[in-house]
């Protein structure tokens, strides 16, 4: 059900670069990424090459600074309220954005140094920041409401914003290279899929090593990759990661003005359920994030590889291989939702909600497995060195949680009076 979804990329641009799909096809073919095998099965072998700056261990130190001053976690010390809940979590949301917006700039000026230098130690410094940028986004990404999110999951507000950052699993390596060869994107990034860009785009370009192309040699993108080759080759991918960290730095400032008081302030709409007609409709849109553990990390995440989903494997993150510390972080931020924003839960979640409708029996079940979720993911290895039987293991440890979620947090006998999303209300799993 969920593995059927429509192609978020298409929900974003409305099917207007239908034409660009005509001319640049790219060719299905027999996936080359580390951790996918023939037939959807898991694997554990390492196919792709050592990267670029193998032996290389960047400074930390040589990362520059983001432009905008963030602050702490916000924690709210109010009494709870549904009105305080609804702001502590939108506090939350913009404190992340805030944060990610700071490493999308820091990884622009570190590709845009890598592209300048050319050396081992820029592109290691390079792929140190695309793995903060993407640790940020780990977090942002459990807070799917608002503009940030698609139509499908928040159908008052949602802009499909998070397609334009990190349209995972909607990506696609052919298409990144269609723009490597043919420079589309010099047209305009309106012009470019989500598929292309982004996130993945910029470790497809500062990870994979290889000078092979994932498009067909009789599409458009195929036969002129044919003819780029050597410094060639290495310039066209530059300068596409120095465009297409110019784009995900412009998003990034665009979600953290949908936040800023100056800008769109959506925390206020919010707080006056402008658009969702009245708090508790506001509250089910905002709860729903909590979902992310169950659809995206269980089961798009975990589910194949564990071996309780029919699919092809669909790594996060192909390229670099941070695919366990995503999920960790993904988890996490589960907790920032449910407790509270602080670094250690503190603050307000919808388990003050429960605490003070007088179900303290669920709220502690619910933190007692996200515990669990949490303690499993920590301890799991690299995707690409876990066996069948540690996916399984992973799965089995957070499907709990997700149960919970679904048979008494949400649904007909919520306690909070809180619907099922569309997207789960058939799941039996």
């Amino acid at each position: 059900m969920k593995l059927q979804r429509f192609s978020r990329s298409f929900l974003a641009l409305g099917g207007a670069l239908l034409p660009a799909v005509l001319a640049f096809a790219c060719h299905t073919t027999e996936d080359p990424r580390p951790g996918v095998a023939k037939k959807g099965t898991a694997s554990t072998a390492d196919p792709l090459p050592p990267p670029f700056d193998a032996g290389v261990v960047p400074d930390a130190a040589g990362l520059p600074e983001g432009p905008y001053a963030c602050g702490s976690p916000p924690v709210s010390t109010a009494p709870f309220t549904k009105a305080a809940l609804l702001g502590a979590t939108a506090d939350c949301a913009a404190y992340h954005l805030c944060r990610f917006a700071n490493a999308a700039h820091v990884l622009r000026t570190t590709v845009d140094a890598e592209a300048k230098d050319g050396t081992k130690e820029s592109r290691a410094l390079a792929q140190l920041a695309w793995q903060r940028a993407m640790d940020e986004w780990s977090h942002s990404a459990l807070f799917q409401f608002g503009p940030v999110a698609d139509k499908a999951t928040d159908k008052y507000h949602g802009r499909s914003l998070r397609t334009l950052v990190h349209a995972w699993p909607d990506t696609s390596r052919c298409q990144v290279e269609t723009q490597v060869v043919l420079k589309g994107y010099q047209g305009g990034f309106d012009l470019v899929f989500p598929s292309s860009r982004g996130l993945f785009a910029l470790e497809y370009l500062l990870y994979y090593p290889g000078t092979d192309t994932a498009c067909s040699a009789s599409s458009q993108a195929g036969g002129a990759w044919a003819s780029l080759v050597g410094d060639a080759q290495t310039k066209a991918k530059r300068d596409y990661a120095v465009a297409a960290a110019g784009d995900l730095v412009a998003q990034a400032d665009t979600l953290r003005k949908v936040w800023a008081p100056d800008g769109e302030n959506f925390k206020a709409k919010l707080l006056a359920f402008d658009g969702y007609g009245n708090e508790q409709e506001a509250l089910n849109v905002v709860a729903w994030s909590m979902f992310y553990v169950e659809q995206e990390v269980k089961d798009l995440k975990l589910g194949s590889y564990a071996g309780f989903q029919t699919a092809p494997p669909n790594p996060e993150t192909a390229f670099a291989r941070v695919d366990i510390e995503n999920i960790r972080t993904n988890v996490r931020a589960f907790r920032e939702l449910f407790v509270g924003c602080g670094a250690a839960g503190e603050g307000l979640g919808f388990d003050d909600w429960l605490v003070a409708s007088g179900n303290g029996a669920l709220a502690k079940e619910l933190l007692d497995l996200y515990t669990q979720a949490q303690a499993a993911a920590d301890a799991f290895p690299p995707f690409y060195q876990a066996s069948p039987q540690q996916f399984a293991d992973l799965y089995l440890k957070i499907r709990p949680l997700a149960n919970l979620l679904k048979t008494q947090l949400f649904g007909s006998g919520s306690p909070l009076n809180l619907k099922l999303p569309a997207s789960a209300a058939s799941d039996t799993d």
